[in-house]
């Protein structure tokens, strides 16, 4: 019976769980390390939560294929809940996982997947490492002593990412390659032959978590363009007398690095200067010098600079060829400015020369000496020697030596009066008569040459006619020349090409003299006549010019002509000889008997004995006179001016009035191109003569012509059809703004007219009010009187101005303006002002303004507290926009006010803007604790709120700079300040308290907060799990000092200290404490260990460890000792769970235990046992599994599981069928090795499903009962 009830309630259960609601589980999957990251292996947690009914399982795959792993499962139940959990954990292979695998946890429940994947390269990011490579400089490559140099490659990487090296993109030698847990430094050794023909290396780094990367170095450097190389002496060292000193000169070098050498006849005998130069676009410029060793003081020497740049390009400079030469010189006898010195130049030549004078053995000081160096790189020096006339007149030699030290060389040359005189041609000038005296000669008569030769000589001097021996001729001599004259008739004269001065003396060579008398040939030239203006203007007749260009050099005479017969005398013309043309010019008076209108003029040129050229004819210039009057503008209001022009020969004007003579004011003259003349001339008339219409006459004369013509001009011609402007002004918007009611305004009408016009005003098109009229000389200004009230009534005011000889003229303004559309009034606080410290100004901006006239007030709850800003805004068809501020009174800086403006435009357009609210407010403020990104520094950010807050910063009364401070406005004007402190996390770790405090001066009111460690770190931040765990065994058998474990669980452990105390004594010596170690879940686990003596733990003394925070005062304890041992029997029972049989041992004591199970009597080997646990109290539970799988466990078999304790044997059976078939109550641990925490919740939860599953039995049983009753 009772068989059957415990069958009926099992199946009562099982509706009852096939009804129940499915809950899905939450799925995640994270890594997990034991030790330091990245030194420890890996193991990857999949954890599936919150799942009902069971029933759920799990797959692993790498790379999308399945996964062959051991793998650690663990599903649990929570009694409250009913829900269950399952986890399922597995350990990569780490070399699988360092490369980037991808894994995958799957979950199938419900005929649904749960997925989720994980690898290194989700942790670590895909953003792909910055690589450094080092190569060896090029000095340490020409240097390198070994045949090989090295190349390092840095990659800053966690990952075990693949190093390789291209040479000139090709894959290159085996690299030697170390890793730490930042970094991997691979360096690759290459001949000293393949370096050199190196381009590029190349460092790449690959792995599958990044994309590959890799940083190319050029080796061979930039493309080497030729420099420039040259080399010279230093002229510096050389002026110091010391040693021979080259420089080398290389530029537009690029940028390679390179070595410098000097070289005697193409040999290094210099070191390797080497330069290391800047990369860059630009071009390098550098200088080297070395100093010759005296070996090589040679004259057969030649000396060079070679540079090498990078390991292939050699550049040379050109040799300096012989240097090291003797002295070479010249001596010579320099012009003199003074008559009384005579100049002698000494120049040398050489290496390194210097000069002496003598004179008959006797030493002489040169008066200049200089010296100087050639692009060769050999010395010049020059010395002057000055002699007094006297003495170079008696003929003494003098002598200049050239001597060289170095080389012991010296050279001398003399020079004397003989000497320089010996060879020297005498300068000759031959003077003969002028074109004019032959052409003025009679014809009887002859002329007269002259030779003037410059020498001391007395040499003879002879003359050539036509190359021909001439005719005995005169001789004159002196100190210094020799004057000869020859006399030849005019007829054999003018036949003459040529004539020759001839002097002749033993010490200089036959010198001669020979000049044109026929001259060059004759070009033609170009002969131009026109009338003379300058004579025109000082009415001196009629006076004519002949212009003559492009002349070549011959002499020549012009004549003037009227109707081609010359009318004037020969005017002779003496050009000077070369090789240019030449230009000139003559004038002629025509006589009075000349002055017709059909005669017309030329001039003509005679050039030489035979050349004429004539010009062309200037045309009829003597013609009638004719006119222009005009009426000219005037500046100056008081006068008229008349303006009139005159053309023809030579036209005067004459100015009357009412046959009355007049002066003209102004009198012009001009002369055009064909010879006739303009003239101009203005009379300045009073304006009020002018206004009264007076004809005025202007008259033009010729009395050359004997002809006149005549015009008039008066007030009446000139303005008889023109319209005044009109200029029409009202009273501003401002103007009639301010004026008072019971006043007017008045407008202005100014017309621009000399006559008397009639101006009258009309209002809106009516007739107006009697208006005020005043004239003067250019304008009549007219003034109308209208009331205030009557104004702001009007449309429009027109001025009206009419006059007999005008046409009716009006001018229209618009009084009302155009219409007044609603603009856009915003009233706000000024930013700029509140960061100069001003803060209680406000703006008025108004936008979509229509054109016209307004003002701006601002208010305190609605009532005006500023005055009338008026603002005038132009015409014109777009919108305006206008700002207007205003400083608040500091006796409104009130929290109950709130402020506006209002927008007055025109007479009737009112517009206002929102109010701003209560900006005098007393200020707000946050403190908080920023997140710092950087983990030396931990940042504050300090927030306040109102009108002009500031933020200071304190620590235990000592001001703090804040880091950064921003400032800003909100759109309710209040003011919002954030102040950022950081402090270095050293100094905040020390608990220290920092104060924000805000102020407002305006208001004089401050409010302040505080913030430390220990104010921000919650009380669930300073709680934590603590558990102490006894020694191992092998301490035990070791009968040494045995090792106490404590395991610290919770968030930050860093902020609890651990004491240990043994039998309530503190210890810190043989303390031991590792680092925290971080977990997914964002707690930590923290283990201290102390080293106890053997005697005290045996001993039974209680060994307690003690956390505390350091923001806390309460404490956290776990105690252990060594356990007394007390002999207890074991209690068994038996548990079926999914697809195996468990076992539960507990209660028992001592530890030691034997757990077998038998089918039939037979024993199995298929399960795994537990080690045992000791529990509070002192005794200890162990478990054993026994997989079903591996075992035919036929219907109606026996599976027993005997317990061996001490003298105890327990035998717990099982048969199949059995009542517990569909009931798993137990953890499904597919794994052989279960930690003791594991164990303990197993425990817990068997016994609870056991409980609960007994209480329903019993319960159902009795209710069985009493219904059968």
């Amino acid at each position: 019976m009772l068989h059957l009830e415990l069958r009926h309630h099992s199946w009562l259960l099982n509706q009852y769980l096939k009804v129940e609601q499915i809950i899905y589980p939450n799925i995640t999957l994270h890594p997990v390390w034991e030790g330091e990251y990245g030194a420890s292996p890996v193991r990857l947690l999949c954890t599936l939560r919150g799942f009902f009914p069971d029933g759920l399982s799990v797959e692993w795959k790498q790379d999308n294929q399945p996964l062959t792993i051991a793998t650690i499962t663990t599903k649990l139940q929570s009694v409250e809940e009913k829900t269950f959990s399952l986890s399922s954990e597995i350990e990569p292979n780490r070399t699988v996982w360092t490369y980037g695998s991808s894994f995958t946890c799957k979950a199938i429940y419900k005929n649904q997947e749960f997925i989720k994947k994980i690898s290194i390269c989700q942790i670590h990011g895909s953003a792909p490492p910055s690589i450094q490579v080092e190569i060896p400089s090029f000095k340490t490559v020409m240097t390198e002593s070994t045949k090989s140099v090295n190349a390092t490659c840095l990659v800053p990487t966690v990952l075990d990412a693949k190093v390789t090296w291209l040479m000139d993109e090709k894959p290159g030698t085996t690299a030697s390659q170390d890793k730490n847990t930042t970094h991997i430094v691979s360096k690759v050794t290459v001949s000293l032959s393949e370096w050199k023909k190196l381009k590029s290396i190349t460092c790449k780094a690959e792995h599958k978590c990044f994309p590959s990367t890799e940083r190319t170095v050029s080796v061979a450097g930039p493309a080497v363009t030729a420099p420039l190389v040259e080399i010279r002496r230093s002229l510096k060292d050389l002026l110091k007398m010391d040693g021979v000193e080259l420089e080398c000169d290389v530029t537009q070098l690029s940028s390679r690095d390179l070595y410098v050498t000097f070289q005697a006849d193409n040999v290094d005998i210099s070191d390797k200067q080497y330069v290391e130069l800047p990369e860059g676009p630009g071009l390098h410029s550098i200088s080297r010098s070395f100093s010759i060793p005296t070996h090589y003081w040679k004259k057969d020497k030649t000396f060079s600079c070679r540079v090498n740049q990078g390991f292939s390009g050699t550049f040379k400079s050109n040799s300096t060829g012989n240097i090291f030469v003797d002295p070479s010189m010249e001596l010579l006898l320099a012009p003199s400015e003074e008559s009384e010195q005579q100049r002698l130049l000494c120049s040398a030549w050489g290496f390194s020369p210097q000069i002496k004078w003598s004179t008959e053995s006797q030493q002489r000081s040169s008066s200049t000496y200089d010296i100087s160096m050639g692009a060769d790189g050999r010395v010049a020096v020059t010395s002057q020697l000055h002699i007094p006339r006297t003495e170079w007149s008696t003929g003494k030699v003098f002598t200049c030596e050239v001597t060289d030290k170095s080389l012991k060389t010296n050279v001398k040359k003399e020079i004397s009066l003989c000497s320089v005189y010996s060879s020297g041609s005498p300068f000759i000038h031959v003077e003969i008569p002028s074109f004019k005296t032959a052409m003025m000669t009679e014809s009887t008569e002859s002329v007269k040459s002259t030779c003037v030769v410059r020498t001391v000589l007395d040499a003879k001097v002879t003359w050539l006619m036509d190359g021909k021996p001439g005719t005995t001729a005169s001789q004159d001599k002196n100190t210094t020349h020799i004057v000869s004259k020859v006399t030849v008739s005019l007829s054999e004269w003018k036949q003459l090409k040529s004539i020759t001065c001839k002097a002749e003396h033993k010490c200089f060579p036959s010198t001669e003299r020979t000049v044109s008398v026929a001259g060059p040939a004759v070009t033609a030239p170009l002969v131009e006549i026109r009338r003379s203006l300058k004579d025109l203007l000082k009415m001196d007749g009629v006076e004519l010019e002949c212009d003559v260009t492009q002349l070549s050099s011959r002499d020549l005479y012009v004549t003037f002509q009227a109707d081609n017969v010359d009318i004037s005398d020969k005017q002779y013309v003496e050009l000077p000889e070369g090789p240019g043309l030449h230009s000139i010019s003559r004038s002629f008076s025509i006589p009075t008997h000349y002055w017709k209108k059909d005669k017309t003029f030329s001039c003509k040129v005679n050039q030489g004995f035979s050349g004429t050229f004539k010009s062309n004819s200037t045309g009829n210039i003597f013609v009638d006179p004719s006119m222009e009057l005009l009426l000219a503008p005037s500046e100056e209001s008081e006068q008229q001016r008349l303006l009139c022009s005159a053309w023809g020969f030579s036209p005067q004007i004459k100015w009357s009035t009412e046959s009355q003579q007049r002066s003209s004011s102004t009198y012009d003259i001009s002369m055009g191109a064909d010879g006739r003349v303009a003239v101009t001339s203005q009379l300045h008339i009073p304006r009020t003569e002018w206004s009264t219409g007076k004809v005025f006459t202007c008259e033009a004369t010729d009395k050359s012509l004997k002809t006149n013509v005549k015009k008039e001009i008066s007030l009446c011609s000139v303005y008889s059809s023109g319209s005044p402007f009109i200029h029409v002004e009202i009273p501003s918007f401002k103007t009639v703004m301010m004026t008072e009611s019971t006043e007017s305004v008045k407008s202005t009408c100014v017309v621009r007219t000399v006559l008397d016009a009639k101006v009258t005003w009309l209002m809106d098109g009516k007739p107006g009010t009697t208006a005020s009229q005043d004239k003067n000389t250019t304008h009549i200004v007219s003034k109308v009187t209208v009331s205030l009230s009557e104004w702001k009534q009007l449309k429009s005011i027109t001025c009206k101005a009419e006059h007999k000889c005008l046409p009716s003229t009006e001018r229209t303004v618009s009084v009302a303006g155009p219409a007044v559309t609603a603009p856009l009034v915003e009233i706000r606080r000024s930013l700029k002002d509140l960061l100069k410290m001003d803060g209680a100004v406000l703006e008025c901006d108004v936008t979509q303004l229509s054109s016209r006239d307004l003002y701006v007030t601002f208010q305190a709850d609605n009532v005006d507290i500023s005055d009338k800003q008026y603002v005038e805004l132009p015409e014109g068809p777009g919108l305006h926009s206008i700002s207007r501020s205003f400083s608040i009174p500091t006796h409104y800086w009130k929290k109950d006010k709130t402020f506006s403006c209002r927008v007055n435009q025109g007479f009737s357009g009112t517009f206002k803007s929102n109010s701003t609210g209560n900006i005098f407010v007393d200020p707000s403020m946050e403190l908080l604790l920023a997140p710092s990104e950087e983990s030396e520094q931990q940042r504050l950010l300090c927030s306040a709120w109102g009108f002009s807050p500031q933020i200071k910063w304190s620590t235990e009364s000592q001001q703090r700079s804040s880091s950064t401070y921003d400032i800003s406005m909100g759109a309710d004007e209040r003011v919002a300040v954030t102040s950022q402190l950081h402090i270095p996390r050293t100094e905040w770790s020390t608990g220290k308290v920092f104060t924000c405090e805000v102020t407002d001066k305006s208001l004089k009111t401050n409010v302040k907060k505080d913030i430390s460690l220990c104010s921000v770190t919650p009380a669930s931040s300073q709680m934590l799990g603590i558990y102490v765990q006894g020694p191992p065994l092998q301490d035990l058998q070791n009968k040494g000092p045995v090792t106490i474990t404590c395991l610290l669980v919770g968030p930050s452990l860093n902020d609890f200290s651990v004491t240990w105390k043994v039998d309530g004594k503190s210890y810190s010596l043989n303390v031991h404490k590792e680092p925290p170690v971080s977990h997914s879940n964002g707690t930590e686990t923290l283990r201290s260990s102390l080293d106890v003596l053997a005697e005290d733990w045996h001993a039974y003394k209680q060994v307690s460890c003690e956390a505390k925070h350091r923001c806390s005062n309460q404490s956290y304890e776990d105690h252990i000792s060594k356990s007394r041992v007390t002999h207890s029997k074991p209690s068994a029972i038996l548990l079926q769970g999914s697809g195996e049989l468990v076992c539960l041992v507990s209660t028992f004591s001592p530890a030691s235990t034997n757990i077998t199970w038998l089918l039939d009597g037979k024993e199995l080997w298929d399960y795994n046992t537990s080690e045992p646990h000791r529990g509070p109290n002192g005794k200890f539970s162990i478990q054993s599994h026994l997989h079903l799988s591996q075992v035919i466990w036929l219907r109606g078999a026996v599976l027993t599981c005997m317990v061996t304790h001490a003298n105890t044997t327990l035998l717990l059976n099982k048969s199949k069928p059995d009542i517990l078939e569909d009931f798993n109550f137990l953890d499904d641990t597919m794994h052989a090795e279960v930690n003791q925490d594991n164990d303990v919740e197993s425990w817990y939860m068997a016994f609870t499903f056991l409980a609960c599953f007994l209480i329903s039995i019993i319960y159902g049983v009795l209710a069985t009962m009493i219904k059968t009753k």
